[in-house]
């Protein structure tokens, strides 16, 4: 299974609102596995049930931890969340969560100081 931001990007404005279970129109595996891999990231604390073959069958995510509010702050505009996906995120490009915050950090300091 492939990591897919913008389904992070969902959940992460999801928690935001409280916590989670799941999503409408997301298969649960695939949630499960993007909440494994949002609290391995340190962006959210949870709860995991058993993996089945390495994917958790269920899982909770309780709330965002100060770097998932830091990543909730910086992908919040669509704008830049666009930009910067056009950018970083390209089929075949290689990149890496840390080049993805620096590029998000840097699209935003654009923003705020033109010129």
């Amino acid at each position: 299974m492939e990591r897919d931001m913008e389904l992070i990007r969902q959940i992460t404005l999801a928690l935001l609102k409280g916590h989670l279970n799941g999503l409408p129109d997301v298969d649960g595996k695939l949630f499960s596995y993007h909440a494994k891999l949002m609290i391995d990231a340190g962006l959210a604390e949870g709860a995991l049930m058993a993996p089945q073959r390495g994917i958790p069958s269920a899982a909770t995510l309780w709330c965002l931890t100060w770097a998932g509010h830091d990543f909730a702050d910086a992908i919040k505009s669509d704008t830049i969340w666009n930009t910067v996906k056009a950018r970083v995120i390209k089929p075949a490009a290689s990149w890496t969560f840390g080049i993805l915050l620096d590029c998000l950090r840097s699209e935003i300091t654009r923003t705020i100081n033109p010129g």
